[in-house]
């Protein structure tokens, strides 16, 4: 599994067959990518099978206006939207392994001062509860309202 930042002509083809049966808590990596491309502070990001370069999962890292969304106005917040796992390679810890290697990824690819991980999941969602605490996790919030319901807001704090 490797992290990269999505390029259309690099992803493109993997992405027609992204399969997304549920996206009840979560946005389609088509969404995250036509929002992106409208505002800078925003990185759709794949997650690709290191073998094969297959798409496996998808997210945005939303940078400055993110984070204040929900009251961070610090610097070194990044907010994790929209992270799925394709249908196909759900329950194999690729979402878990994903997260583990984000700080990595942001300072390598993306090259951003960010300490902290912030993202908001619905208090219904308990299966992604439970891979984000798996990855590092802690619920800092709860009871956010958000557009599907209540959320809960977790934070992962680079290793010191």
């Amino acid at each position: 599994m490797t992290l990269s930042l999505y390029h259309e002509v690099e992803h493109g083809h993997s992405l027609q067959a992204y399969s997304l049966s549920d996206s009840t808590h979560t946005d389609t990596p088509q969404n995250i990518i036509e929002t992106s491309k409208k505002d800078r502070d925003r990185y759709p990001i794949a997650i690709l099978d290191h073998e094969d370069g297959h798409l496996i999962g998808f997210f945005c890292l939303h940078v400055n206006a993110g984070p204040k969304e929900y009251g961070y106005y610090q610097q070194d917040y990044a907010l994790v939207r929209g992270f799925s796992i394709d249908d196909n390679f759900r329950n194999q810890g690729y979402g878990s392994h994903a997260l583990n290697d984000i700080f990595t990824f942001i300072d390598s690819t993306l090259q951003l001062e960010v300490n902290h991980i912030i993202l908001a999941v619905n208090e219904k969602n308990i299966l992604a509860q439970k891979a984000y605490k798996h990855s590092g996790f802690f619920v800092v919030k709860r009871d956010v309202e958000g557009q599907k319901g209540k959320l809960m807001m977790m934070e992962k704090k680079r290793d010191e």
